[in-house]
């Protein structure tokens, strides 16, 4: 039996080594055809795998003596730091060592690196960073998270970049969420099809043209928790902007439940009450239970996640690369890009 062999940047992430080993050691007790291979201090990671059970588990360790922190700066960490782990995996994915890439390292320096040392789909003109919110459901077949990209990669796109875009949500969502005809909507200040500037105008005329996914239209901010698309398309800088904004709100909602709790008896009585519902809220609103999200347009898959993960984020994130890999993601991203990069050339011949 052939196993899905995925790469994890062990150095990557706040909680690095320990936490990210054991999320490769629960991904591989879950899943008998993963093979997880670590990048990384090879002492350290050694030291490590002592304090697991690993019966009947074999980890591959890829040598690396340099680390990337949060702090760095990105672009001349990846630059200098050329045995750095996060460097030394993707060249190992680059040389097909391996099928797919998890890291949970400085985000920045792992987009860079993959543009360094990985090539792009043909026809891709510029990668993107997903992002996976928690949704509405508005009938129970919703899966009650939207796909949102970019949210940093490219911070300024042209029309045919949020275009491509859209195909590689699509294609995220209909294999990853299963959804059939994922509804796709771009992000705009308004609704009607002459808002927003002329990329975003023209980009709208574009999407009502290619039958990737089910196209609803402009969504605007407050429908990007409400269900209302599958699929969000935006420009890097402003996707961002939006993702830090929610892990903002997300952690002022926290913060204020815990000072509520402390300082009023009613309260500690109502939330002990609502225990229950509080426990599915945090479950869907809990970035661990999506593991990471995925840096598309490249011929090799790469996942995404959180700094702060800890072993449940890492193991879903591994289990969400090789539920990719089996559902041949990049390849059907690669043949409609292709499909649409044709469609676009004929329009404009």
């Amino acid at each position: 039996m052939r196993k899905n062999r995925i790469i994890l940047d062990a150095m990557g992430g706040d909680n690095a080594p320990h936490e990210i080993l054991k999320g490769a050691v629960r991904a591989s007790r879950e899943s008998p055809t993963l093979q997880v291979l670590l990048v990384g201090d090879h002492d350290n990671i050694s030291e490590h795998l002592k304090t697991f059970d690993l019966s009947g588990l074999n980890f591959e360790i890829f040598p690396a003596s340099q680390i990337i922190t949060m702090q760095d700066s990105p672009k001349d960490a990846v630059e200098e730091k050329t045995d750095a782990s996060i460097n030394v995996a993707c060249k190992i994915l680059r040389d097909e060592e391996g099928d797919a890439l998890v890291s949970a390292g400085n985000t920045g320096a792992t987009i860079i690196s993959c543009a360094k040392h990985l090539p792009r789909i043909e026809g891709v003109e510029k990668g993107a960073l997903a992002a996976i919110f928690p949704a509405m459901k508005n009938v129970p077949s919703d899966p009650g998270k939207t796909i949102m990209l970019d949210v940093g990669a490219t911070l300024h796109c042209t029309a045919s970049q949020l275009v491509q875009f859209s195909i590689m949500g699509a294609h995220y969502a209909n294999e990853i969420f299963e959804i059939n005809q994922p509804r796709i909507g771009l992000l705009n200040i308004g609704e009607e099809e002459t808002k927003g500037h002329d990329i975003l105008i023209e980009t709208y005329s574009f999407l009502k043209k290619i039958e990737v996914g089910q196209f609803i239209g402009n969504i605007e901010g407050k429908d990007i928790m409400r269900g209302m698309a599958d699929v969000i398309i935006s420009e890097g800088m402003i996707g961002n902007i939006v993702l830090k904004a929610l892990e903002g709100a997300a952690e002022m909602g926290i913060e204020t439940g815990k000072r509520i709790w402390k300082k009023s008896l009613i309260a500690k009585l109502g939330l002990t009450l609502l225990a229950p519902m509080l426990k599915k809220l945090k479950k869907r609103v809990d970035y661990s239970e999506y593991g990471g999200a995925p840096i598309m347009g490249f011929q090799k898959l790469v996942i995404k996640a959180h700094g702060r993960s800890g072993a449940k984020a890492i193991k879903n994130a591994l289990l969400m690369a090789e539920r990719s890999l089996k559902h041949n993601l990049v390849k059907h991203i690669r043949e409609d890009i292709n499909k649409y990069n044709q469609v676009f050339f004929q329009m404009y011949q």
